[in-house]
């Protein structure tokens, strides 16, 4: 089936197209202005994460990318696929996924602490079986080899679930701490900020 819509200059874009060009080089501007393309086309949301588990890593990043985009300035379409990206996070071993998968989880737990986003997604959070989500989490904070954007993503993730498990609020300080011996800057920052949290009842 070909996925068909109109960019912006009025010209027929098909899906093989699209593919094509989130195989190139691309920087912000071209992701947003993507963004807003797969925004009003027919499942977009849907091709997009589909196109993210690609074997191409290129491809996947690029379009966990705009998937990103497309979801933080349209939290409406968040239900779209927030069951899919639960669901795949613990399988994903590309870094760049698991950054962008991982900021848009953290993303969509404060957009409903925020009530921004629909009664339907967050509920679907509530229900959500999330222990593989906080054994990853867990797991990439501590493996020396994880993206420091990940490991940042995985305590947000970890402080807003701690509300759930509460004996992460016990555990979660520890493994910061220890991360924070040789961490860069930012992550020290990062973890310092998520300690206290924990430690004021979050």
């Amino acid at each position: 089936m070909i996925f068909a819509f109109t960019d912006f200059h009025g010209k027929c874009m098909e899906k093989e197209k699209l593919i094509e060009r989130l195989n190139f080089v691309m920087c912000k501007k071209d992701v947003l202005a993507l963004a807003e393309l797969f925004t009003v086309m027919d499942d977009g949301v849907t091709i997009l994460f589909e196109l993210c588990q690609s074997e191409n890593e290129k491809l996947s990043f690029h379009s966990a990318w705009v998937l990103e985009n497309v979801l933080t300035s349209n939290p409406d379409l968040f239900g779209l696929c927030l069951s899919n990206i639960i669901e795949a996070i613990p399988k994903i071993k590309n870094s760049s996924l698991q950054r962008h998968f991982c900021k848009l989880l953290s993303i969509a737990m404060q957009y409903c602490q925020e009530n921004i986003l629909s009664n339907d997604a967050c509920n679907l959070l509530k229900k959500a079986d999330m222990e593989p989500i906080v054994e990853v989490c867990f797991e990439w904070l501590m493996d020396f080899t994880t993206k420091p954007a990940v490991k940042a993503h995985c305590m947000d993730i970890l402080l807003y679930l701690s509300n759930r498990y509460e004996w992460i609020a016990d555990e979660l300080p520890h493994v910061i701490e220890l991360q924070m011996i040789d961490a860069s800057p930012g992550i020290k920052s990062k973890g310092t900020k998520v300690i206290e949290r924990l430690r004021k009842g979050y």
